[in-house]
């Protein structure tokens, strides 16, 4: 039996650290930012300028407005030619995202990998890690050797980036705890006590 965990995570409350720690201690792949990689040759589109897009919603509103709800289509369908380059990435990350999930137990951080899976045959947990603009920024000035003024900027404002684009390519609110099936305070459990929950979870459930 395999499960594929899904992390969502505010900025700076350590997702990623919690979703490697998961990773490591199952000795199953992690997927964050190689996912722009293997969506970049997978769409013959240049890595940097998909870094440049990524968790990020297309600027295009009236584009979006008048194209319907393509997102899901896929790759080859032929609107895909003309889409922004966010939409073009998102595509591929999400048939990226499935391709992994199919093949067995991994840990996928962001890219609204909860949303894109929830109709594929695979056993998912879905996680949102979160904690107070304080904790997180103070993780945050650590982390980039920055004021507490513009961590706590930067925390807010990347926030906003991750909620729109989630809210955008799902039609779903982003940090909602409806949308998952744990949702962990960081700041109360810490990276290891976070990650150690969902290890419990796990081990429990392939018992």
């Amino acid at each position: 039996m395999s499960v594929v965990i899904t992390i969502g995570r505010q900025f700076g409350s350590g997702g990623r650290d919690v979703g490697e720690a998961v990773a490591q201690y199952f000795n199953i792949p992690f997927y964050d930012k190689e996912l722009v990689e293997m969506a970049a040759q997978k769409s013959n589109i240049s890595k940097e300028a998909l870094k440049e897009a990524d968790e990020h919603a297309t600027n295009s509103f009236l584009y979006s407005l008048a194209s319907g709800n393509y997102s899901m289509r896929g790759i080859n369908a032929p609107i895909y030619y003309e889409m922004p380059i966010n939409d073009k990435l998102f595509i591929a990350q999400a048939e990226v995202i499935k391709e992994v999930a199919r093949k067995g137990s991994c840990v996928i951080v962001g890219r609204c990998a909860d949303y894109v899976l929830e109709n594929e045959k695979v056993d998912l947990l879905n996680v949102f890690i979160h904690g107070s603009v304080d904790y997180r920024a103070k993780r945050v000035m650590d982390a980039f050797d920055i004021t507490q003024s513009k961590a706590r900027d930067k925390v807010i404002k990347t926030d906003k980036q991750r909620r729109t684009y989630y809210d955008y390519y799902t039609s779903r609110d982003w940090g909602v705890m409806s949308n998952y099936d744990l949702c962990i305070n960081a700041e109360k459990f810490g990276i290891n006590g976070a990650a150690n929950l969902i290890i419990g979870y796990v081990k429990n459930k392939l018992k």
